[in-house]
């Protein structure tokens, strides 16, 4: 469970998406009314009040700032991937356009940037831009794995990393910056965050296999519709036998596939194991994560850290 005080992160996220052109606030405001559970800038003030043992108001402009980031990805991800829903409702581009989205989200990651430069340092900014890096080369790289069969660990976890991982690291680091200088904690604190990252998208790749579609907020087998290779079907093909493996390669490569084949490509995966070891390596990543947390101090805080490590491989959304 994440509880925090949501309704000032909401109220910042709204005063800082700052623009003379009312149409970026009208779809800005869109994407933003569409909720989420505010993870990101969760993890900028917990890791910051762990630390101080408060926060200060720059604290909210930066987890905002961050969550900018991320609603950029998402802008530009719905428009590469042709998204129709996302957490229940129309995608931005379906109800504004693709060139009007993708001009939104580079909009807002300036934004996110420029509040950087002035309620950051140039330490945080070096880690974030590194982040924004990372993010689009994982995009890029997802998109050329597309219909790949073959497609490997190493692809895999390079692509979870700028997908989800690398900004969760960077709001951990963040959180961390703005109440501490010691170079080991920003350092552990963005390994949590990354174990946390890679954790919560093999959760997402298991949700898109056996999740409710009402709480997801999206069509469930969606990833392998459009050819994609997550971590439920990774950790099985190579032991899939000829016939299981060549049907779930003509999964992979049809453009639009039948409903009924990608009911038994999930169910090949799920004979094979495929479920239960995904739900198994979540669980070892969120080790991992706990495990980068034993230098902070212990209070209330790390708790919470700690219990949303948990939460991460139990979510239903």
């Amino acid at each position: 469970m994440i509880v925090f005080d949501k309704e000032k992160v909401e109220s910042t996220l709204r005063k800082y998406l700052d623009s003379s052109v009312d149409f970026i606030l009208q779809v800005g405001g869109y994407i933003l009314d569409g909720g989420g559970k505010r993870v990101r800038p969760y993890l900028v003030l917990k890791f910051a009040s762990m630390i101080r043992g408060y926060n200060k108001e720059e604290d909210y402009i930066l987890a905002s700032a961050l969550e900018y980031l991320h609603t950029a990805s998402l802008l530009h991800d719905d428009v590469v991937d042709g998204s129709e829903k996302r957490r229940g409702r129309l995608t931005a581009n379906r109800v504004f356009g693709n060139d009007t989205t993708v001009l939104v989200g580079d909009y807002m990651y300036a934004n996110a940037l420029y509040l950087f430069s002035i309620y950051g340092d140039i330490d945080m900014i070096k880690n974030v831009s590194d982040s924004v890096k990372k993010m689009a080369e994982g995009q890029l790289l997802e998109l050329k794995k597309i219909a790949d069969f073959d497609t490997t660990f190493d692809d895999y976890y390079k692509i979870v990393l700028g997908k989800t991982a690398v900004l969760f690291g960077s709001c951990c680091y963040v959180g961390t910056a703005l109440a501490s200088e010691d170079k080991n904690l920003k350092e552990n604190a963005y390994q949590y965050g990354v174990n946390l990252g890679v954790a919560f998208q093999i959760v997402d790749d298991i949700l898109d296999y056996e999740g409710d579609e009402e709480k997801v907020g999206k069509s469930l087998m969606n990833d392998l519709k459009e050819g994609k290779i997550t971590y439920p079907l990774l950790v099985v093909k190579d032991i899939l036998n000829k016939e299981d493996k060549d049907f779930i390669k003509s999964v992979v490569l049809d453009k639009n596939p039948s409903v009924e084949s990608l009911l038994k490509a999930k169910k090949i995966v799920e004979d094979y194991g495929g479920i239960e070891k995904a739900k198994a390596d979540a669980e070892s990543y969120v080790r991992k994560a706990i495990e980068n947390l034993k230098d902070f101090p212990d209070n209330k805080d790390k708790q919470d850290l700690i219990n949303l490590a948990h939460y991460i491989v139990k979510r239903e959304s």
